[in-house]
């Protein structure tokens, strides 16, 4: 694993507002909470971890504020803007006292404006992890010009975004979604119907199906799994589903026995929500230990 792979994060980068309530809330009331900011985005999210692990790492999104892209830089990030005009998206998420989402509120016109794209016509070749924030037109682009020769991830993003790339999924190399992002991508009622769905869309696709605290469904190099997460105290859900995404996609580039990087990408979930920070050997260290907790089946 001292060889160094090469990573493209394409998508959001902007400021999280964490706003987490000091206890139980009234509706329709005041209700005390205590506020975080912090540098966000699903792309950016991913890249941040990936880069902690020491791969050479960029990331392609709207142009940010010289504060910003400062911190982009100190996480040993290279960042590549796609327009000029300052991004002023945000995203701001209600927490409860246990740190569980109660609502999330996203600010993300200014993805959706984006026009000038020439940045990504070109083949990229690298490893490609993709968010869903920018235009459908595109996101389609990207894929289309980069399916052959690279290897792309799609992070599920939103429910209402999941729609961008359902005619897209026979040129796409991983999928990673929660539930509920799933049942809009393929209109079905439950985690089993919509991993079925997939696979019949594409067999090869690797897909990853997350729900929350419960289990978590993949279906990796053609074989079938159930996981279970390991017991986490949360402290914020936030960039959990990222984590999980970076972890994945890093053991899999190393070529990891399948079960082993699903085990592990859910152990990178769950750190994120419980807050754990240490340097990378302490942290791959912890994720390799809570991984052979981890009770899974496969499904058959």
């Amino acid at each position: 694993m001292n060889k160094r792979n090469d990573f493209i994060c394409i998508g959001a980068v902007h400021s999280d507002y964490i706003l987490k309530l000091k206890q139980n809330y009234f509706k329709n009331r005041t209700n005390p909470i205590i506020q975080e900011e912090n540098l966000g985005g699903v792309a950016y999210n991913v890249a941040k971890i990936l880069s902690f692990l020491n791969q050479n790492t960029k990331l392609y999104s709207l142009n940010c504020n010289q504060k910003q892209k400062k911190e982009i830089k100190q996480q040993g990030i290279r960042f590549r803007a796609l327009n000029k005009k300052i991004n002023k998206g945000h995203y701001t998420s209600i927490l409860d006292v246990k740190g569980k989402m109660i609502l999330g509120l996203a600010n993300m016109d200014d993805y959706e404006k984006l026009n000038d794209y020439n940045v990504l016509k070109k083949h990229i070749n690298k490893k490609i992890i993709l968010d869903l924030n920018l235009p459908a037109k595109i996101i389609e682009k990207i894929i289309n010009k980069n399916t052959k020769k690279n290897y792309i991830c799609v992070c599920g993003t939103s429910a209402h975004k999941i729609h961008k790339i359902e005619n897209l999924l026979k040129k796409i190399d991983t999928i990673i979604l929660n539930k509920q992002e799933s049942f809009a991508l393929t209109r079905k009622k439950t985690i089993k119907d919509s991993m079925n769905y997939l696979i019949r869309k594409n067999k090869k696709l690797n897909i990853v199906i997350t729900n929350g605290k419960n289990a978590v469904n993949a279906y990796i190099n053609n074989v079938n799994y159930l996981a279970y997460p390991p017991s986490t105290l949360i402290k914020n859900e936030n960039g959990a589903g990222d984590a999980l995404s970076a972890i994945f996609n890093y053991f899999f580039s190393y070529a990891y026995d399948e079960l082993d990087v699903l085990n592990k990408s859910i152990c990178g979930g769950s750190l994120q929500a419980s807050g754990y920070k240490d340097n990378k050997e302490k942290y791959l260290q912890k994720i390799d230990k809570l991984s052979k907790l981890i009770k899974f089946k496969i499904i058959r």
